[in-house]
């Protein structure tokens, strides 16, 4: 139906990178390098996710990325907001601009239904039950830097 956007999977790849609030702070650089995620494309992404309270960024010579709440806090809803907005959550499955409450399309009430079961199950699910998903560059990175990587017990 409607996947994810790269930019919300590459969300979730950055913050997997991160450590829970009051850890140690990683450059954007060394998410982007381990990754691939592009290293602009990557800092514009940190900003928006900052914006939002998602992540804490900070400059200088103790700078870097940490998370702003524990990743059992931080729900895929909350990232695809940041990212993305709520903006396809109003629009009409089919795409005609006259679909309202008011005056519905065929699959309107459908896509109403269909649509807050999706965000439903995005809101269950958190960035630490994405933790032990396998995903290299995020192993990587977190081998590089004395990440470990948390079990799905501890998740």
């Amino acid at each position: 139906m409607l996947p994810l956007s790269q930019t919300t999977g590459y969300a979730v790849r950055a913050l997997r990178c991160l450590q829970e609030p009051g850890g140690q702070p990683v450059l954007v650089e060394a998410i982007a390098e381990s990754t691939g995620i592009p290293r602009s494309y990557l800092s514009k992404l940190i900003h928006k996710l900052a914006k939002k309270g998602l992540v804490v960024a900070r400059r200088g010579h103790h700078g870097g990325v940490v998370l702003a709440k524990a990743s059992t806090e931080i729900s895929v809803a909350d990232l695809t907001d940041a990212i993305d907005g709520v903006a396809w959550q109003k629009r009409c499955l089919m795409g005609m601009i006259g679909c309202t409450a008011a005056k519905p399309c065929t699959l309107h009430e459908y896509w109403e239904e269909t649509r807050n079961k999706i965000m439903e199950r995005l809101r269950s699910v958190s960035l630490a039950d994405l933790a032990t998903l396998p995903d290299a560059g995020v192993e990587r990175f977190r081998a590089r830097h004395g990440f470990t990587v948390p079990t799905s017990a501890s998740a």
